[in-house]
């Protein structure tokens, strides 16, 4: 009996264990990695083979077909397929649908093998980022956000996980042009006793990218009723803005890689903080002469 024949008569056994309707349902809000360490102890030894590769290899799934799990695991097409159905997909392309959407959430997910044209393929997507950052940008009024950013008597900017650099960075380049410009929360603390202290007068630029954490969309409702102006930087996976949320600027982040592009979040931050630099060119180039005095008496830039 070849080990195809001996996978099937040992599966056809356990057949009846199929998930009920209701038991698919509860699985349908569950990962693939969820579904296969909850189900691990009760596969036959040959699922347990499969299982085991997809845990190993789990952001490799969207690279591979039926068959071709079925060669690299040693089991018959027919065990991969009753394997999927026993998690509650309907097949095995329902499991590669589900890994392959998580990559449009955010997760780095191995979405193809690099081919000698990768560092082509990669350039033009950050171009067509870049000319949608760019028109994102033209949509914003500009003349009055500007306005109110400078006129502003403190800047707060916030960003949590892959969008705090953003935040950092832009406070960085606000800083040699203005003052009372600060990121919240600062490290350790929480964001209530900051965001409660803000006013009419007061300016919030919030970076809210993909894979945000949860609470998020509770500070940006908070944010919609303060009386403070906001900005909002965010990817089109934010579908909802709440009311009283006056500026809002997608940027996108799609790349052929496994892992999100913030080059055109960058720099939208550069055309941003050249707009507050222009709005008030006097004042600005002011901050920059003490910044960079202040620079040289402190000696700590280099000659380079």
């Amino acid at each position: 009996m070849t080990q195809a024949t001996r996978d099937d008569s040992s599966a056809s056994a356990t057949d009846s264990e199929m998930p009920s309707r209701a038991a698919a349902a509860s699985l349908a809000g569950q990962s693939l990695h969820q579904r296969l360490t909850h189900h691990l102890e009760r596969l036959t030894p040959n699922e347990q083979r499969i299982a085991r590769f997809l845990l190993a290899h789990q952001d490799e799934l969207a690279l591979y077909n039926a068959a071709e799990l079925s060669r690299l695991t040693h089991v018959s097409k027919a065990t991969v397929s009753r394997l999927f159905r026993r998690l509650g997909y309907q097949d095995f392309r329902e499991a590669r649908d589900q890994a392959r959407s998580l990559r449009h959430a955010g997760v780095p997910v191995v979405s193809s093998t690099p081919t000698p044209d990768h560092h082509q393929r990669h350039y033009e997507q950050e171009c067509r980022n870049l000319r949608q950052a760019l028109a994102a940008l033209d949509m914003l009024d500009m003349e009055a956000l500007g306005r109110t950013l400078a006129n502003a008597e403190r800047l707060q900017i916030i960003g949590f996980r892959n969008a705090y650099p953003l935040a950092l960075h832009l406070r960085q380049q606000l800083l040699q042009l203005r003052g009372q410009v600060a990121v919240l929360p600062q490290p350790g603390q929480s964001l209530g006793e900051e965001v409660a202290r803000l006013s009419a007068t007061d300016a919030v630029v919030i970076f809210a990218m993909r894979r945000r954490p949860q609470g998020l969309a509770r500070l940006l409702g908070w944010l919609g009723q303060a009386p403070c102006t906001v900005l909002l930087v965010c990817d089109d996976s934010l579908s909802e803005i709440p009311a009283g949320i006056e500026h809002v600027l997608r940027c996108p982040l799609d790349s052929v890689s496994a892992f999100d592009s913030y080059a055109a979040a960058m720099s939208q931050i550069n055309l941003l903080a050249t707009r507050l630099l222009h709005d008030d060119l006097v004042a600005g180039r002011s901050q920059i002469r003490r910044v960079t005095d202040t620079f040289e008496s402190l000696e700590e830039l280099g000659d380079g």
